[in-house]
């Protein structure tokens, strides 16, 4: 074995030897990196100030949906362009609010996947913020959703604690909802 290679492991091996030692690994695990744990809380917002829908969007929905709002081809439907995000913005509230499970088809495509419920994640501001980004991104060009959507939207099912179970059931409650 070549010498330089010896003295390159011997190096390394007394590099880890001082990090384990000058790391205190017998510290509190509870402390973390002790950050004040003030400083990593977001402000609450107030009524003064704009909740921001990309930040929301990127931190709870992208991982799906994607940055550029094109899903993920046979898994995770595209709300770029997509029926459900241009519509009735009661429909989308109730999608996000209760999620879905089972069968819907987004721009001609049929999906089965599941979507998760937002609507204990979430206030009614928030939900608006992030409904109202989707909407208009991408070239989608919806108008914004507003608060009282939002909360006639979660009012209206407040009883429902389930996904809805595919497209069917969504837009037969939705009919039924209208026609009242």
């Amino acid at each position: 074995m070549p010498r330089v290679l010896l003295g390159l492991i011997a190096a390394l091996v007394v590099w880890a030897v001082y990090y384990i030692l000058s790391a205190n690994p017998n510290s509190v695990a509870g402390l973390g990196d002790r950050r004040d744990p003030g400083t990593l809380v977001a402000a609450a917002p107030s009524e003064n100030s704009a909740i921001d829908g990309k930040q929301l969007f990127t931190t709870a929905c992208q991982s799906c949906h994607q940055a550029s709002g094109q899903g993920l081809p046979g898994v995770f439907p595209p709300l770029a362009g997509a029926e459900w995000v241009k519509g009735d913005p009661a429909v989308l509230a109730q999608i996000v609010l209760h999620g879905v499970s089972g069968p819907i088809k987004v721009a001609g495509t049929q999906y089965n996947s599941m979507m998760p419920p937002f609507g204990q994640q979430f206030s009614d501001a928030e939900l608006a913020a992030v409904l109202s980004y989707i909407r208009d991104a991408w070239g989608n060009g919806a108008a914004a959703i507003e608060v009282a959507a939002i909360q006639a939207a979660r009012e209206a099912t407040k009883d429902k604690t389930t996904p809805w179970a595919g497209e069917e059931e969504l837009r037969k409650v939705l009919m039924t909802s209208a026609a009242q």
